[in-house]
């Protein structure tokens, strides 16, 4: 992680940011904090510091890197409370006590001088309580509605991953509007403003609210994108930079999503782009094709996760919502213009050569040739891996499969240029 660039980032934090810090070892929580509370106090804001799970005796020694970190203790500018001291004065967690402290705690830092109020709080605690993970929603949506954009705060919500479940991973992410990531800050592209859920469809507010929110990634992507690329003058750099960026975040989030794409799509990019170059395609197309990759299975993070793990053959229902991720996929990314190039590609990546592929059921050339590509890339990493419903096959296996297949469900010349060089293409 380079810890210089996250200061950076950190420093352009402002009031409303709400974030969360997915980690699962001491050092990295205690850096990425330092950083944080830090860069807070760099900007004449009080801090509060909520002791979790975490290792407070490291976090202090990364900060004191930064600051003084005594002297501000000393000062005022840092609190340190004990989770019993913010969240659980009565033995249990109470959403409104612990938002009811924020709200105070803010008021007099503004009293004091500060510019605003900034809070980092650990409560993966929480879990061993009755309803914990619903008192933890509850908490997550009421910052949303009632501080921020109100009062002058910017918090981080700190997640222990080795404590929580994918499917609760998935939960926290959808409230959060930005997202700590392997030492980087991101806009949250999946980010979930729900407004009433007691009167609104969840999964259809869910789609709606995700693809209104990556409609506007990259302006506010550009919030911490642009500071730190000042120095890039020319435009095509910095949009491959940018998409680049986007693309790596949202990756990150689909592995969270479901571990059966652990790799899948980093692998299948990198199969994509070799068949590609040996091609000879421009190393524009290559690069996006290779996005493409990265991103094709992106409309997956709309489908159940149940559905996706499941071991048992699918029902016709299920198969036909399955393959709506492709339209998914194709729907988030257009909205983001620096993604327009791509979506198509994503959209198509599930056509056959024959017509009998899907959404479009168009044929030959009128597929996009990069969706072409993906096509063999995505089947062949499949057939190799194991998938929740069968064992994977040997390469020669599917190999043999890439020739059978060739003319009906995949580009015959494609084909024949992948075997001319599948050493390369399927080490």
């Amino acid at each position: 992680m380079n810890f210089s660039n996250t200061l950076k980032e950190l420093k352009l934090i402002s009031k409303g940011d709400h974030m969360v810090l997915l980690y699962d070892n001491d050092e990295y929580n205690a850096e990425i904090i330092a950083a944080y509370i830090g860069s807070r106090v760099m900007r004449n804001e009080k801090c509060l510091y909520i002791a979790g799970d975490d290792d407070q005796k490291l976090l202090l020694e990364k900060l004191n890197l930064l600051i003084d970190t005594e002297k501000a203790i000393y000062k005022g500018h840092i609190s340190i409370f004990k989770q019993s001291d913010a969240y659980s004065k009565d033995g249990s967690f109470n959403p409104d006590n612990m938002i009811a402290l924020i709200k105070k705690m803010s008021l007099e830092a503004i009293e004091q001088g500060y510019d605003a109020f900034a809070v980092t709080g650990e409560i993966s605690w929480v879990l061993q309580y009755e309803s914990g993970f619903e008192k933890i929603m509850e908490y997550e949506y009421k910052l949303n509605n009632e501080i921020f954009g109100t009062y002058p705060v910017s918090a981080v919500c700190r997640y222990n991953l080795n404590k929580f479940s994918s499917e609760m991973i998935k939960h926290i992410i959808d409230v959060h509007q930005i997202i700590i990531w392997e030492g980087e800050v991101h806009h949250n592209p999946f980010y979930f403003d729900v407004v009433d859920t007691n009167h609104v469809n969840i999964h259809d507010f869910q789609v709606e609210s995700m693809l209104r929110t990556i409609s506007s990634f990259t302006n506010t992507k550009s919030k911490f994108y642009n500071e730190l690329q000042e120095k890039e003058n020319e435009n095509q750099l910095l949009q491959l930079d940018l998409m680049k960026n986007i693309i790596i975040s949202l990756t990150s989030l689909l592995e969270i999503h479901d571990k059966y794409t652990k790799n899948h799509s980093e692998n299948v990019a990198k199969i994509a782009k070799q068949i590609a170059l040996a091609m000879g395609l421009p190393e524009e197309e290559v690069s996006k094709i290779y996005f493409a990759g990265l991103v094709h299975d992106i409309g997956k993070t709309i489908i159940p996760h149940d559905i996706l793990i499941k071991k048992e053959k699918l029902t016709e229902e299920e198969f036909e919502l399955i393959k709506k991720h492709s339209h998914y996929g194709y729907k988030s990314l257009s909205k983001t213009p620096v993604l327009k190039s791509i979506a198509e590609l994503v959209l198509h990546h599930h056509e056959r050569v024959d017509g009998k592929g899907y959404p479009s059921k168009i044929i030959e050339k009128n597929i996009p040739l990069g969706s072409r590509i993906l096509c063999i890339a995505d089947s062949y990493d499949a057939m190799v891996n194991n998938r929740p419903y069968r064992k994977a096959m040997s390469k020669k296996d599917a190999i043999a499969e890439l020739k059978r297949c060739a003319g009906t469900q995949f580009d015959k010349k494609i084909v024949e240029i992948c075997l001319k060089t599948e050493e390369c293409l399927f080490s």
